[in-house]
């Protein structure tokens, strides 16, 4: 179990520095899309909870009484709010709490995150050099929880390409400590009670759809999010396995992992490509991977689309709609 957690640490700080690294080098590109606040830090903090309750710190979340949207990358909010929620409770001592707000900064038109704990808090002068890589808070219990100082560096990077703004605040040692973010708002605030989505008001046109993924569960996860559409679906776990069941299923839509088995997904979109009885599929190509380059290649090999993962469901909605 010990030597379990010196992984995920050492893991957590490779992946910080490589991320501060792309940061000062401009070479971290944002998939923006719009994102509702209060269900985002919901499921973080549904995340972060048996962390929280391992270390007996309380963690309490209070939505904003609206809908609060902004134009962000998901994935990139969402390590920027876990850094925050990893820092409070790593230095809150059993018996604290950490809580997490959202409303709304009328004057900046700002959604605003704040983060509060009850830890170990710092003196002023440390604040002005806080979101530097490598300074951490020098202070024997700082030094004993491990780490680099990238977290909150990574936090400022990342809500700075955002657009947004950061700040911190602590009243000194023992005193807790408060970090504050804000966010452009990205779209008309709705009140918490309209059932509505972002781009749900015109319902979907039900299709056939064929996804070819290696990994069984998103693979199910993806087909009972289309079979609740009402969409017809199929599944294969390899490229070959894949070309088959088209043939016999006859798919409007392809969902496409490009990372597969043996055949690849480029080699599937050319495969299809090439029949004449599949060359008129919409192809939908998923990966991790989300570069420029790696949506050119998706193009050049017959992707009509790109979408990262984990698929956001409505963002999925939202593609299928669209397809005349």
């Amino acid at each position: 179990e010990i030597l379990g957690r010196q992984v995920l640490q050492l893991s957590r700080l490779v992946d910080d520095l490589l991320d501060v690294t792309r940061i000062t080098r401009n070479r971290i590109i944002l998939q923006k899309e719009l994102v509702e606040l209060n269900e985002l830090v919901r499921r973080i903090a549904e995340d972060y909870q048996a962390l929280f309750l391992e270390k007996g710190v309380a963690l309490e979340e209070i939505p904003a009484p609206l809908k609060l949207y902004v134009l962000a990358d998901p994935a990139r909010l969402s390590q920027i709010i876990g850094n925050l929620l990893h820092n409070a409770v790593k230095f809150t001592e059993k018996g604290g709490y950490t809580r997490v707000s959202l409303f709304v900064d009328e004057l900046q038109q700002h959604a605003v995150i704040r983060v509060e704990d009850s830890g170990i808090g710092m003196e002023p002068a440390l604040l002005q050099n806080l979101f530097v890589p490598f300074m951490q808070a020098d202070t024997t219990l700082d030094h004993s929880k491990g780490g680099l100082g990238l977290g909150l560096a990574l936090v400022r990077g990342l809500t700075q390409l955002h657009g947004g703004t950061v700040s911190a605040h602590s009243d000194g040692d023992g005193k807790g400590s408060v970090f504050t973010i804000g966010l452009p708002i990205a779209a008309e605030i709705i009140p918490v009670d309209d059932r509505g989505e972002p781009g749900s008001s015109a319902p979907t046109r039900t299709r056939r759809v064929l996804i070819i993924e290696d990994l069984r569960d998103v693979a199910e996860t993806l087909r009972s999010l289309l079979e609740e559409e009402g969409h017809t679906v199929a599944v294969a776990h390899d490229g070959v396995e894949g070309l088959i069941r088209a043939r016999e299923f006859h798919p409007e839509i392809l969902l496409c992992d490009i990372g597969l088995p043996g055949m690849n997904g480029y080699e599937v979109a050319r495969a299809f490509c090439s029949d004449e009885n599949l060359q008129q599929v919409y192809m939908i190509a998923l990966t991790g991977y989300a570069r420029p380059e790696d949506q050119q290649k998706a193009k050049e090999a017959g992707f009509h689309r790109h979408l990262s993962k984990p698929v956001n469901p409505v963002k999925l909605k939202d593609v299928l709609a669209q397809i005349e």
